[in-house]
Order: C-alpha cells, then sequence, then structure tokens
C-alpha cells in the first residue's frame, strides 16, 4: 500500500524540528544573500541589521520586507537580471518569467540545484493529491518561459510517472489526447479546465465518462480553491481537482491533501511563512493576513520576506491527513493588487467568482469596473451556455443580479452576451478590466 505521505521525514515532522530545519536554512540565505548581492546589501545596512543579528526565526522581523516592484526596478537598472542575482550567470540553467499585466515580466534565474528543488516541493504536492508512479500524466498548459508547465512536467518524471507534453498542442488535439491515450492526470488551470469541457462538449463528447482522468491540478489562478469552481471542474472530469498555489519568484509553496478538508499546507523546508495584518503583525490562527515568504533553499535569487500580496487566513486546526506543516483556511482567499473600491465597499474579483460560479448554465464571465454618469459600476458580462433559450438568459441575469447585490453589498450590472463570445484562456484568465482612471484601487 502506498504511503500517504511523499516524504513524512518534513510533512509530518514534530515542529521544534521543523523550526531547527528553518533557522539552520534562513541564517544560511540571509549570509548568502548578504555576501553575494548589491540589493540585499543595501537593503539590511538601510536597515541596520548584519545577517550575525539572525539568531532565530523571531529574529526575520528585523529584516526589510522584499517587494516585485524592487526586483522589477533592479532589473531595469541593471539589465538584464539585477543586482539581486547572487551567483554567476554560468552557474544558472532555467530561465523563467512571472505573469505581468503591464510592464516587463520579472525573469527569475534557477542553478540546477534551486531548480531541483522547486520541482520536489511540485512533486510532493502531487504526491499529496494521489498522482503515482502508475499515472500518465497531461501537464496542459502552454510551452514557454512560465513555471506552470515546467514545475508540472519535471514533478511528475520525479514521480516516476509517464508524461506526455501537450505544451505544444491545441486544445483540440488535447482533447483527442485525453479520449485515445491512458492519461490519468490532467494540470492546467481552472479557466482552462472549464474551456477543455466546454470544447469537448460542442463535440459532442463527455470527458467525464469517455476520458481516464481521476485527477486534476490547477494552478496559476485561484479558481480551483473556489469550491464552486472546483465542483464545476471535477463534474466535467468525472475526477478530483485540486490545487496548487505558487510563485515563480518563491516555490511551488503550497497543496492541498487528499482528506480534502479544505486546507492548503505549506512546505516549510522551502519556504518560511509569515501571515501579517496591516500593521505587520503576525495573526493569530484563524485570522486573515498578507503571505509573506522568505526563501529557504533558492541560491541565484534568494528573496528574504517577500511580499506575495495573497490573502490568507492562517488555520487553527489539524488537518485529517496528520501533516504537521502550517496550514491555511480555503488556500488563497484574495489578492491585494486585486482590490477594487466600488461606492465605499472593497471588492475582490475572486468574491464575484464565488458568487457566479453556482450558477448552472455560466460558461464564462467578466468584470468590468467603469463609472456610469460619474457613479461607480461593476459590469458582470456573462457568457451563458448555449442550450439556453432567451427566457433562461434572462432568469440567469435576474437570477445573478440578486445574488450579487446580497452576496457584494452593492447593486452591480449583470448582461448576458452571446454564447462563445468571451474570450477563453490557457493561462492565467484576464477576466477582470478597469475603466476608471482617477481612482487608486
Amino acid at each position: 500500500m502506498d504511503s500517504r505521505y511523499r516524504d513524512p521525514e518534513i510533512e509530518t515532522a514534530a515542529r521544534h524540528t521543523l523550526v531547527r530545519l528553518q533557522e539552520t536554512r534562513l541564517r544560511e540565505q540571509v549570509r548568502h544573500a548578504y555576501r553575494a548581492t548589491a540589493f540585499y546589501r543595501r537593503k539590511l545596512d538601510a536597515a541596520r541589521v548584519k545577517p550575525a543579528d539572525l539568531r532565530t526565526l523571531a529574529d526575520l522581523a528585523r529584516l526589510p520586507f522584499t517587494t516585485k516592484d524592487e526586483l522589477k526596478a533592479s532589473q531595469a537598472d541593471h539589465p538584464l537580471w539585477g543586482d539581486f542575482l547572487a551567483v554567476p550567470f554560468e552557474d544558472c540553467m532555467r530561465i523563467h518569467m512571472t505573469s505581468a499585466t503591464t510592464g516587463r515580466s520579472l525573469a527569475v534565474l534557477d542553478t540546477p540545484d534551486d531548480w531541483n528543488a522547486f520541482a520536489r516541493c511540485y512533486a510532493r504536492s502531487l504526491y499529496a493529491f494521489g498522482v503515482r508512479k502508475r499515472d500518465m500524466v497531461m501537464p496542459a498548459f502552454s510551452y514557454g518561459p512560465w513555471i506552470g508547465y515546467w514545475g508540472g512536467f519535471h514533478a511528475a518524471q520525479e514521480l516516476g510517472a509517464l508524461v506526455f507534453p501537450a505544451g505544444g498542442f491545441s486544445t483540440d488535439q488535447r482533447i483527442d489526447a485525453l479520449l485515445n491515450y491512458p492519461i490519468t492526470v490532467l494540470g492546467c488551470t481552472p479557466s482552462y479546465a472549464l474551456f477543455i469541457a466546454e470544447q469537448a462538449a460542442k463535440k459532442g463528447i463527455d470527458l467525464a465518462t469517455q476520458a481516464r482522468i481521476r485527477v486534476t491540478w490547477h494552478t496559476g489562478e485561484p479558481g480551483a480553491s473556489i469550491p464552486a469552481t472546483k465542483a464545476k471542474i471535477e463534474a466535467a472530469f468525472g475526477a478530483k481537482a485540486y490545487d496548487l498555489p505558487g510563485l515563480t519568484e518563491i516555490a511551488a509553496w503550497g497543496f492541498e491533501c487528499d482528506a480534502r478538508a479544505g486546507l492548503t499546507h505549506v512546505h516549510e523546508d522551502a519556504c518560511y511563512p509569515e501571515v501579517l495584518d496591516e500593521q505587520d503583525r503576525p495573526v493569530k490562527p484563524d485570522e486573515t493576513g498578507e503571505l509573506v515568504l522568505t526563501s529557504l533553499y533558492r541560491k541565484a535569487m534568494p528573496l528574504v520576506r517577500y511580499r506575495t500580496r495573497d490573502i490568507v487566513r492562517l488555520s487553527d486546526r489539524r488537518c485529517p491527513c496528520g501533516r504537521t506543516l502550517v496550514a491555511f483556511e480555503g488556500g488563497v482567499l484574495a489578492r491585494l493588487d486585486d482590490m477594487k473600491k466600488v461606492r465605499g465597499i472593497v471588492v475582490y474579483p475572486r468574491r464575484i467568482e464565488e458568487l457566479v460560479r453556482p450558477h448552472d448554465g455560466v460558461d464564462e464571465f467578466q468584470l468590468v469596473f467603469r463609472r456610469v454618469d460619474g457613479l461607480d459600476d461593476i459590469l458582470v458580462s456573462v457568457d451563458p451556455s448555449p442550450r439556453l433559450s432567451e427566457r433562461e438568459r434572462a432568469g440567469l441575469v435576474a437570477t445573478l443580479a440578486d445574488a450579487l447585490r446580497v452576496g457584494l453589498g452593492i447593486r452591480v450590472s449583470v448582461e448576458a452576451v452571446e454564447p462563445g463570445s468571451l474570450p477563453r484562456w490557457e493561462h492565467k484568465a484576464r477576466r477582470v478590466k478597469d475603466e476608471r482612471t482617477d481612482v487608486p484601487f
């Protein structure tokens, strides 16, 4: 019988054992970052902190934060890699790019050891989902410098699974492969999973009964941690769907497990998590805050106290799976970068997805934050299933408008567009537009 844990010495470690490991790695990382990069010498000197001052995890609070804007500015001022590259360029073997809605993407370099550690974390996540050597795995992410495809590809190989590389395939080719090959595990963004199922249905194909998928995993977006979105994916593929949150610049830092208890575990041997309130103080269990991560393994580009901008809730309960790792309730709950303010009310796009996805007949949707007659407004455009009649579409619009009003606390505009007219995405979905030009959110 398979073990439930790939690395039980880490996943079920006593807290004092993990703390010793984290403190050792943290001290080494900070010394390395200070010694090898002008970026961190400058930051720590400005904070009047030396690596020798860092003795315990509690001392981490004395160190300054690192932001993505700082890293992008560093690469702009010191092209191509910035002054936070901590090893000779020739010692690096991989380059990945973060996604970016504006400006140049952040380039992230890894040494061979860096990349192998990243892949091991990813493999531990897949193993927790139930992926095994006997599986055939299709990573259906775009082929390119985005880490989602490569992480899944190498993680599946790390587990010894047979990998069906579909990075350069079209959606139709992927559907054909799912029907004709014994592929049991599918990885992609949650938006793309729903799109594959939608395209298959247009061909009269029911992937839940005609394919062999038993596990799907999803990264790049928070959709798979939203119960309604997860349920739609599971119904479409007849499989169990899992969320795998991660950051190109830090690690594939978290994973759900087969207990399916609503918790996201953290790879604490790879990155040290802090959850901080608006005053940058640690939150208590069952409280929410911003996730701040410090890399404990990456040598090419070590990051200390990196502000992820992700909002998480620190769990106050043990997972039935028996893992002792820090866990968050419901994964990533929101992103501070996505926060919008509408008529004095804070709105997160994830919350709108939570309210829209439970409604049958919604194939896709789009959000536009705009001004109408001088007042803020949210337009929710719904791409309805083509099976709905005109009367049913009108009923869907009315039902959604009421659900959004109750769930958000403000009135929003809802419209049904022609079926199939809204864009679909293979990489991260771009569902949100803000047409306002004079708001700070």
